[in-house]
């Protein structure tokens, strides 16, 4: 079968497989924040045992996932041009995976692919592995389908791959699982490869709305704040961009806004606002002014600046205190973090919105009717 190149303008070697995942919390700020252990535990098990099978080896690279991507590249346009050259989709199915906008991004993206192609053909180029299993009253069509086409043993259904990847006790059956997804990707690559197309953009695909208010980042930066980039060094995003990224990759809607903007929008919306130390702390102090207490700062101290007595204003604002940071390894580390919290303020501080029309009385005991309570009264 011919190779078809329809984008010569994109460079870069088509891969055997692509996986993806739903990105979790690191449980230990020294962990890589943007990968989940497991994972590329089993991304590099998988690759070899796909390099090993493989007979296009020396035309094609393995495989990619997105922890191969530098922490500071723009991960979106770097994940759209490896999904235009894979052959074989291979997410990890778990119940967070279908609640995270950024891995079901990941597939409607590689979806746009296969338009062209019977669905019997689009079916082949993408191979779900239960990952995690679902609870027992979640009965989705998608454990089915990672469950068929590699069939695997007991154990596997039961437990998940994670589970078979982490313990000792299931290495049989894990080998037995790996085996049989590898030789399923040399197969489709091999035998029906993808004629070479761009996928539509990371994001750029709708998804399911799930109701949740957007995660809205924000900066106060002495320059224009929406360009502010502090680690130029290593980061091609600015700072607001690549926390708004990390978010995304967590499962949540993110908007990157003008601090005018967020002031609108932080009394509905859980919200982050990037300080730069630089500002100095007056005019720091005057910009907060009026922000709902769930705003969660996050100071970028730089030679010389005042970042600890900006600190100090924010506490006593009072906002939830975050440590300021100094370096881009200390600012990578804690992102991910920093989502999580601006979401949890949000939840213990943020409104409660009353529910369309009148609520339902609650049961009571209590007499309801005048007539009654005076029957109570004659009683006594």
């Amino acid at each position: 079968m011919s190779w078809i190149d329809a984008t010569p303008s994109r460079t870069g070697r088509e891969t055997y497989f692509f996986l993806s995942y739903a990105h979790s919390v690191p449980l230990s700020a020294a962990a890589r924040p943007d990968t989940d252990y497991w994972v590329t535990r089993f991304f590099q098990d998988l690759h070899a045992a796909v390099q090993r099978g493989a007979r296009r080896g020396d035309a094609l690279d393995i495989g990619f996932f997105d922890g191969l991507v530098a922490p500071g590249a723009d991960l979106k346009e770097t994940l759209t041009d490896a999904l235009s050259r894979t052959h074989v989709f291979v997410p990890l199915y778990s119940p967070n995976y279908f609640s995270n906008s950024w891995a079901v991004g990941e597939r409607a993206a590689f979806r746009s692919r296969l338009g062209r192609l019977r669905p019997g053909e689009a079916d082949r180029h993408i191979l779900p592995v239960l990952w995690i299993p679902f609870p027992p009253w979640d009965d989705r069509r998608e454990m089915a389908e990672a469950l068929g086409p590699v069939g695997g043993p007991a154990e596997y259904a039961e437990n998940g791959l994670r589970a078979l990847c982490k313990l000792s006790a299931y290495r049989r059956q894990y080998d037995l699982v790996l085996s049989a997804i590898a030789e399923r990707i040399i197969a489709v690559t091999e035998t029906a490869p993808l004629h070479r197309s761009r996928a539509a953009p990371v994001g750029a695909v709708p998804v399911e709305d799930r109701g949740d208010p957007a995660l809205v980042v924000t900066t106060l930066a002495t320059a224009d704040g929406r360009r502010w980039r502090p680690f130029a060094g290593r980061h091609v995003l600015t700072i607001a961009d690549y926390v708004a990224a990390t978010a995304q990759r967590l499962g949540l809607p993110t908007r990157v806004v003008e601090f005018a903007g967020a002031r609108d929008r932080a009394p509905d919306s859980p919200t982050i606002l990037l300080i730069d130390a630089g500002l100095g702390v007056a005019a720091v102090r005057d910009a907060v002014v009026g922000l709902p207490r769930w705003v969660v700062p996050l100071v970028v101290a730089g030679p010389g600046t005042t970042a600890d007595e900006i600190g100090a204003v924010l506490r006593d604002a009072p906002f939830p205190e975050v440590r300021p940071v100094r370096g881009v390894d200390e600012f990578e580390r804690g992102a991910p973090l920093l989502v999580i919290e601006a979401r949890k303020q949000f939840l213990r501080h943020g409104p409660i919105y009353p529910q369309d029309g009148p609520g339902a009385p609650r049961p009571s005991l209590r007499p309801t009717h005048l007539s009654d309570q005076w029957r109570r009264g004659e009683d006594r």
